[in-house]
């Protein structure tokens, strides 16, 4: 596999608003978005968009300072995995196989060879946006959901945020699916393996925005309207502004 530019790579694209500081952003999501990202901001310098944006996964590896954008994996057995959910087959396989190969970019263009003993399995994978105009690389640092239909409660764990997510950004004829999911979750389920129960019959394009907000969730904090403005000194304590 040979990966000639980042759009050949896993990627997401998400519609929302962004308040966007020095190598770090915040998504801010729900009706109440644009009002609440607007007053987020506290330094000058930081600027807020209602806009798209490519969000690119990127895994930490170890003793580096930049993660690996991915494309795909190459297994130990020969098989190649191309789509979002090859981020739940490391989370259940990279400890019983470490030699399986990894192929991405690195923000640099670069395309190392990584396996998967390279990575830093301490550290929450990370996701990314790169700037249009500058092509610089900013960290995605926390989703704000401004939405008084999603309490507080239903974003308590990745899973539940995760749902909340997919409920705010699916259209309505792919509701009933988020509906079917989180039933699952409620009865004891990991959503991951919601997921996996449902990925031969689903469309792709739903599966993929689906095992999107799955890794998001897991890779950032969540956070209700209320919690954001109780930890807005944390916000901009992570290389926001």
């Amino acid at each position: 596999m040979n990966f000639q530019s980042f759009d050949q790579l896993l990627h997401f694209d998400v519609v929302g608003t962004w308040v966007l500081g020095k190598g770090a952003a915040l998504l801010v999501v729900g009706e109440q978005a644009a009002s609440l990202a607007a007053a987020l901001p506290s330094r000058a310098h930081s600027s807020v968009s209602h806009t798209q944006q490519r969000l690119w996964f990127g895994l930490p590896l170890l003793g580096a300072p930049f993660p690996l954008f991915v494309g795909a994996v190459l297994t130990e057995r020969s098989s190649v995995l191309q789509q979002v959910s090859l981020f739940a087959w490391l989370e259940d396989n990279y400890i019983e196989q470490p030699r399986a190969e990894i192929w991405g970019l690195t923000p640099l263009g670069e395309q190392p060879v990584v396996f998967v003993r390279d990575l830093d399995m301490d550290r929450p994978l990370e996701l990314w946006l790169r700037a249009p105009t500058t092509a610089e690389w900013s960290q995605l640092v926390g989703v704000v959901v401004a939405d008084a239909r999603i309490g507080q409660h239903l974003l308590r764990t990745p899973d539940q945020a995760a749902l909340a997510l997919m409920a705010l950004d699916l259209p309505a004829d792919a509701q009933p699916f988020v509906a079917t999911l989180a039933a699952a979750v409620s009865r004891g389920a990991s959503l991951k393996a919601a997921l996996r129960q449902h990925r031969k019959t689903t469309d792709p394009a739903l599966m993929h925005r689906c095992e999107s907000w799955r890794v998001l969730a897991r890779a950032v904090r969540v956070l209700s309207t209320a919690e954001a403005e109780n930890n807005l000194p944390a916000l901009e304590a992570t290389r926001m502004w």
